[in-house]
């Protein structure tokens, strides 16, 4: 017999039939199916934002918890009878964000503050399947972690826009246009509430996706016209949605970033075909930080690459499609060589680009870990700018920018001890 349970009652020795997921949700958990061995799985599928599982009673063995009434496999993931929604797991309160030099505790911060905002941006998209409004509480204090990271100590922020994974794709996306929404409107001059509502837009700008067919969503290869057709739609959809469930805390700006993120300024863009003069500042702002986020991620049909060619896509597309205004802010505040990239310099030694030396783009501050054999080093920071501007060392220029494929993740390298 199957029966219902929420997560929370699920102990070892029970066998999981099935989870509560939309389509909507992490696509591994499928392979956590069958006896709970131990309360890591119980856990894990807490943070991942499970709700219920389907229980097999007659192939567990701890039944103790099991009490709530059997329900078919058909009808176990639909939403309460009554219309409210059920209550999601809480995510632990977040610390104040480190200051910078404190390498550990910038890893432990930035990936709790992941996992909080996975699972927050994982019930937003639950909200919008439902036909429910977003709840922006649990949205809002990750948006302000975020600009608390800009303002504090971006070696953080770099390290969550650093955890990328391409199964989790579509959150880890709203959690980096959020990111780096921030990070450019601080650079153009925004403030206060102006940051924290362009990082909602960022967090919010692919809500219609939701309401697109899952399989068309993630599918494994590039879209057939009419495909394309069909998933152009989450632009409109998103904020129809949005729209006609009213919040205070969704003014216009943030409506229309969800509506016309993909405008261009030729008119080549969707849904309205909108022209220069015609876009919301906070629209061109998601479109540039979108682009470079698309392009520096794994996708299920083709690998990232490196910031710095994502950046060379971005100075192409200026003036025409994109405002040069906002793309060349984007690029002088990430640099020619983002933060977290992996850089090979001239001496053949391999280094991480920890964060950029004001008016020098060329010359970064950088941490070495291996030489050109990919022997570890012992981890140290190296201003390129004092070495080779000043001392005119130029075994320490970068020679090359290293692409995500050759090397471990920048975060792994980033943790590791010296």
């Amino acid at each position: 017999m199957i029966k219902r349970i929420p997560v929370a009652l699920l102990k070892p020795g029970m066998f999981v039939h099935g989870f509560d997921l939309s389509w909507f949700r992490h696509p591994f958990v499928s392979t956590r199916l069958g006896v709970v061995r131990d309360q890591r799985l119980v856990d894990e599928l807490a943070r991942l934002g499970v709700r219920h599982v389907e229980v097999d009673t007659e192939r567990s063995q701890d039944l103790t918890a099991v009490t709530e009434p059997a329900c078919s496999p058909e009808l176990s993931a639909a939403p309460p009878a009554t219309g409210d929604s059920p209550e999601r797991p809480g995510a632990p309160r977040l610390a104040p964000c480190p200051p910078p030099g404190d390498r550990g505790a910038a890893v432990r911060f930035a990936r709790k503050l992941f996992d909080h905002a996975m699972n927050a941006t994982r019930g937003l998209m639950e909200d919008v399947s439902r036909g429910d409004p977003v709840d922006l509480d649990e949205l809002k204090p990750c948006i302000a972690k975020v600009v608390e990271s800009v303002n504090t100590n971006e070696d953080v922020l770099h390290l969550v826009l650093s955890l990328k994974a391409h199964d989790d794709y579509t959150y880890t996306h709203c959690l980096n246009l959020a990111a780096l929404g921030v990070l450019l409107g601080k650079t153009l001059g925004l403030e206060g509430d102006q940051l924290e509502l362009l990082g909602l837009a960022g967090m919010l700008h692919d809500v219609g996706k939701c309401k697109i067919p899952g399989g068309l969503v993630s599918k494994p290869g590039p879209l057939t016209p009419a495909e394309f057709e069909t998933m152009k739609g989450h632009a409109l959809l998103g904020y129809e949605h949005l729209a006609a469930h009213p919040n205070p805390g969704l003014p216009e700006s943030v409506l229309r970033a969800v509506l016309e993120h993909h405008e261009r300024l030729d008119g080549t863009g969707y849904p309205q075909g909108l022209a220069r003069g015609g876009i919301h500042p906070f629209s061109s702002i998601i479109s540039v930080v979108d682009i470079y986020d698309a392009l520096t991620s794994d996708r299920v049909y083709r690998p990232r690459i490196s910031g710095h060619l994502a950046l060379r896509t971005l100075f192409n597309l200026r003036g025409q499609a994109l405002p040069e205004e906002l793309v060349d802010s984007f690029i002088k505040r990430l640099g020619v060589y983002p933060a977290m990239s992996v850089v090979q310099l001239r001496n053949g030694c391999y280094a991480l680009v920890m964060r950029q030396t004001p008016g020098k783009p060329l010359f970064p501050e950088v941490m070495v870990f291996c030489d050109k054999d990919r022997n570890p080093l012992y981890r140290r920071r190296v201003d390129t700018w004092r070495l080779c501007g000043e001392l005119s060392r130029k075994e320490f220029e970068i020679q090359r920018t290293v692409e995500p494929s050759e090397m471990p993740p920048p975060q792994a390298v980033f943790a590791a001890a010296p």
